[in-house]
Parts: structure tokens; C-alpha cells; sequence
């Protein structure tokens, strides 16, 4: 009686955990194919639509203006300040067809074509830009960067004075704004500046307290993450000149 009861409770438990084992069989099949999912396929699809939602973007992309404060409160001013814009000079004359940029340094059509696209009046001077950089060691990103957030890349400057970076104390107006005779010649001081009075290995985020002192004490950093945004823009499109 005691066998026959120990071999009934045996065969009962081995049902149970047979029992047990099918019903969590869809579970374990379900987490070996959701572990497949993510080595495998999630990196390559979040890619594809993270690449569709920023061609997206970049095709209906509209040209804005400096939507960050000025450097010193310098909207004060606004009576002193011009709008450039390529419909407004003879650029447009210039540039007629993005298909007459030549040059072998990928850099270089990188800003062309970044200029271009943000309405700048400084396109014609995209190489200056490399040239000034390299002869300093400086990064070849930030002085167009910097412009980005000063003046919407010298959209928005002192009446003048060819001023895209709010910069001071060279050949100053009555309001203390350095003018430059051609952008060129704006791209070369403010070039020498940043390298020799900040430096050539700072991250905009060391470089704002003191270029922008306001901006610094912002917890938004909004000086310093304008900057960032535009310098890895300029980044992508050297990684991808085949697609302006």
C-alpha cells in the first residue's frame, strides 16, 4: 500500500512539472526571441528610422535666426544692426550652382555647403575658415560655430562691421564692436583670438564663461550646447557631402 502510494504521488508530481514546464514554454520562446531581436536586428532598424526622421528634418528645414541671447546683451542695439541675406547682396549672383564648388579638401565643401545652407553671407569665405584654423591648430569647427550662435552666421551683426561673433576690442564701434573690413578679415582675427587667448584644446563648454559670461552662468548652457549642435552638424556634413 505504502509503494503504491509513493508510485501515485511520483507519477502526479512528474505530471505536474511536465504541466508546469509546457505552459512556460511560450514565455522562454518569446525571451529567446526578443534576445535575438536586440543583438541583432534592433541596432540596424533604429538606425534605418533614425536616419529616415533626420532626412526628414533636414528636408523641411527652414533657415532661422539667431534664437539664442546675443553675447552682452547686444540686442540692445538693435538699431545699429543690418539682417544680410544672400536675396540682399550679389552672392546670389555668385553662387549659382552648388555644382562650382571645387577643392580637395572635404572640409572645405563641408562649410561651403553648410554656409549655403544657413543663408550665410560669409559662403564665399568657407575656405578662410580651414586655412585660419589649421594655421593655428585650431579646431576648424568652432570660429563658423560660434557664428552660428552669435549672428545666425552673420545674419544678424553690428551695422558695418562684418561681425558675425559678437567680438570686441579690435578696431571697436562707439558700442565697442570690433569691425573687420572684408569676413575674411573677421575669420582670421577671431581665429588668432581663440587660439591664443583661449587656447586650441577647449570644449565650448570651457569656453563660454568667459566668451559669454551670462551664457556660463545659465544652467541650460544654451551658448555652449548652440555651439556643440552646430560643430557636429558641420561633422556629418563631412561624413556625408554626396548628400547636399
Amino acid at each position: 500500500m505504502d509503494n503504491l502510494s509513493f508510485s501515485s504521488i511520483t507519477n502526479k508530481s512528474s505530471k505536474r512539472g511536465l504541466f508546469l514546464g509546457k505552459k512556460f514554454y511560450p514565455f522562454f520562446l518569446l525571451l529567446f526571441f526578443f534576445v535575438l531581436y536586440m543583438i541583432f536586428l534592433s541596432p540596424k532598424i533604429e538606425a534605418f528610422f533614425s536616419e529616415v526622421a533626420l532626412g526628414e528634418i533636414r528636408a523641411s528645414r527652414e533657415i532661422t535666426l539667431n534664437y539664442l541671447t546675443p553675447l552682452n546683451n547686444s540686442e540692445i542695439y538693435t538699431h545699429d544692426y543690418k539682417i544680410n541675406t544672400l536675396s540682399t547682396t550679389d552672392l546670389l549672383k555668385k553662387v549659382n550652382s552648388r555644382t562650382e564648388i571645387r577643392t580637395e579638401d572635404p572640409r572645405v565643401i563641408a562649410m561651403q555647403k553648410f554656409l549655403l545652407a544657413y543663408n550665410s553671407p560669409m559662403y564665399p569665405f568657407a575656405k578662410t575658415f580651414i586655412e585660419e584654423a589649421d594655421k593655428y591648430g585650431l579646431d576648424w569647427r568652432l570660429v563658423a560655430s560660434i557664428s552660428g550662435v552669435e549672428s545666425a552666421f552673420g545674419n544678424i551683426i553690428p551695422r558695418g562691421t562684418n561681425n558675425a561673433w559678437g567680438w570686441r576690442g579690435a578696431n571697436p564701434t562707439a558700442q565697442g564692436w570690433s569691425q573687420f573690413d572684408t569676413w575674411g578679415h573677421g575669420v582670421a582675427v577671431v581665429t588668432r583670438g581663440l587660439a591664443l587667448g583661449y587656447g586650441t584644446h577647449l570644449t565650448p563648454f570651457q569656453i563660454e564663461g568667459t566668451y559669454c559670461p551670462p551664457c556660463g552662468q545659465n544652467p541650460a548652457h544654451l551658448w555652449a550646447n548652440g555651439v556643440s549642435r552646430y560643430m557636429r552638424e558641420l561633422d556629418y556634413y563631412v561624413d556625408n557631402l554626396d548628400r547636399f
